[in-house]
């Protein structure tokens, strides 16, 4: 048997353990969970008097927090690909309609119609999640790519929700910037630099393969911390119906 030959059978078999897992609801628990921590551990960092709680404690709840923002949107992603309860797609639709307004007021649908173009058109004109300036400068991307994703109602959205929060339910304005505003902003430069700009930077030759992407050699650990294994993007371009947690077997065996 080839070296090819045995990838492929590998390979089958983790996709094939992947729907039989879909079908014991782990994908739903796994959402389900984050979607939890998220919001019981944004409760109670809005509810902490600052005041009382030293710097690097409140650095690191800053960090734990856009660690969970990132998870927060890893699980609406996978909800755009079916993966999160594959057997009822109408529900799976609704966590992820539920995890972009927590994330950020994101419109799923539109989400849905643009990574479905960088899916189908990668590194092309077409795909909305791509830099076509000669140089990629990470913070020209950056900026580009979440001015093509943002409009005016998040904005009015997000202010109200800001303000509203502050005199209706009298979160001091100090928590809603470090513990709501803060992590969100770092989780969106997390998700693109780990997820969007190493993956689809152009590297010195151009791409080598039709997804226009490469993977980022992290051992599984790291690659969990950086993005939620959206390092491995090359297995996830060619094997879409993997879900994030399961993309380290694929990335391992490829």
């Amino acid at each position: 048997m080839t070296e090819c030959n045995s990838i492929s059978l590998q390979l089958t078999k983790v996709i094939a353990d992947v729907k039989t897992e879909n079908m014991t609801n782990k994908g739903i628990l796994i959402a389900f969970f984050i979607i939890t921590l998220w919001g019981s551990n944004l409760t109670l960092l809005l509810s902490l008097d600052t005041a009382k709680i030293q710097l690097p404690l409140i650095v690191l709840a800053i960090i734990w927090q856009t660690f969970l923002y990132t998870g927060l949107f890893i699980t609406a992603h996978d909800a755009m690909h079916c993966l999160v309860v594959a057997k009822n797609p109408q529900v799976n639709d609704w966590i992820g309609k539920i995890s972009v307004i927590l994330y950020a007021l994101f419109s799923y649908k539109n989400l849905v119609e643009k990574h479905s173009l960088h899916h189908q058109y990668p590194g092309t004109e077409t795909d909305p999640d791509f830099d076509h300036n000669q140089n990629q400068n990470v913070f020209i991307w950056y900026f580009k790519f979440m001015m093509s994703y943002w409009d005016w109602r998040q904005i009015v959205g997000l202010t109200l929700t800001f303000h509203l929060s502050h005199h209706v339910l009298h979160i001091s304005y100090m928590n809603l910037i470090l513990f709501w505003v803060t992590p969100s902003i770092l989780s969106s430069i997390q998700l693109f630099y780990f997820g969007t700009f190493l993956p689809h930077k152009r590297r010195e030759g151009g791409y080598t393969n039709l997804h226009c992407t490469q993977s980022t050699p992290l051992p599984v650990f790291w690659s969990f911390i950086t993005c939620y294994h959206f390092g491995y993007h090359k297995e996830h371009h060619e094997y879409p119906q993997i879900p994030w947690w399961r993309l380290p077997d694929v990335y391992n065996n490829n």
